[in-house]
């Protein structure tokens, strides 16, 4: 049997032997935008051309409208005028005579203000607080016979030596002291006396040591039962006991005067104090007082 070729007589394709060209690229003709209305380029096809000019208010962009400042050389030129409106006139002498001392008297009042605070800041970052010791108190040169008993109470005259060192550069003026002394007895504190002193002056780089005065002022109104007069006598040793010192509270305030800064500090603490009585004067004072023994207060 005879094989038949089923592809015998068919031409065979070949890709690259299609005489037919390719169409080239033809530009457009100008005519197909016509319908765009008059006044249109394409000035991708005919070259740079008149632009159509868009109204202001198909500005979409705020640096077209101008919403972020002006431009530069027009900030230029208005802030040259403002300058030739506004600062050709000499500032100082503007405006009448009077309106110039006041403006002068204005100013030379807030440089001296100036001035003197900016003085004080500074002196004070140099200001180191003067050291205080007190001493311990005692009867005044006077000893027991300065004491008073009266029908309304004891007064006792005392003296504390107080030692100051100042280690600035500058004096420091004690304008006032005060003292307030009170009793400790069973939770309660009764006062009791007080002293005062003024016009001490701390010299620069010194230690000033002064006598301080104060007073114990017992008064009976202030203690009915008598219990601080029983305390003061018990230790010193009327009842038979040991004698002790009488402990007593104080608050010291201080006016100071530092350059012009007044200072005003307050100390307080307590002071150990000797039996200040004779036994036999106080026990005749309270003899006196219509008691015949120390019994009789208890």
């Amino acid at each position: 049997m005879a094989y038949r070729d089923q592809y015998a007589g068919h031409q065979e394709f070949n890709p690259y032997s299609n005489p037919q060209p390719h169409a080239s690229y033809e530009e457009p003709h100008a005519a197909a935008f016509d319908n765009y209305g008059p006044g249109y380029q394409d000035t991708a096809y005919s070259g740079a051309g008149p632009t159509k000019t868009r109204d202001p208010d198909e500005l979409s962009s705020g640096f077209d409208r101008g919403e972020f400042g002006t431009p530069r050389g027009e900030k230029a030129q208005n802030f040259s005028q403002y300058r030739r409106e506004y600062r050709s006139e000499n500032l100082w002498t503007k405006g009448g005579r009077v309106s110039c001392i006041g403006r002068f008297c204005c100013c030379t009042l807030f440089i001296a203000i100036f001035l003197i605070v900016s003085i004080i800041l500074a002196l004070a970052l140099w200001i180191r607080p003067p050291s205080i010791v007190i001493g311990t108190a005692g009867l005044t040169s006077a000893g027991t016979s300065g004491i008073q008993f009266q029908s309304s109470g004891i007064i006792v005259p005392l003296e504390v030596n107080i030692s100051v060192n100042n280690p600035d550069y500058f004096s420091v003026e004690m304008k006032k002291v005060t003292l307030d002394l009170t009793y400790p007895l069973n939770g309660n504190d009764t006062a009791i006396g007080n002293g005062s002193t003024s016009d001490v002056t701390f010299h620069s780089h010194s230690n000033t040591t002064f006598t301080f005065p104060f007073e114990i002022d017992y008064q009976f109104s202030s203690d009915p039962n008598y219990s601080i007069l029983l305390d003061m006598a018990s230790k010193c040793g009327l009842l038979g006991g040991t004698q002790s010192d009488l402990t007593i509270d104080y608050k010291i305030n201080v006016d100071l005067r530092v350059v012009i800064i007044p200072v005003s500090p307050t100390i307080s603490n307590s002071f150990s104090i000797s039996c200040p009585f004779d036994e036999s004067d106080l026990l005749n004072f309270i003899k006196s007082l219509g008691l015949d023994s120390l019994s009789g207060l208890l």
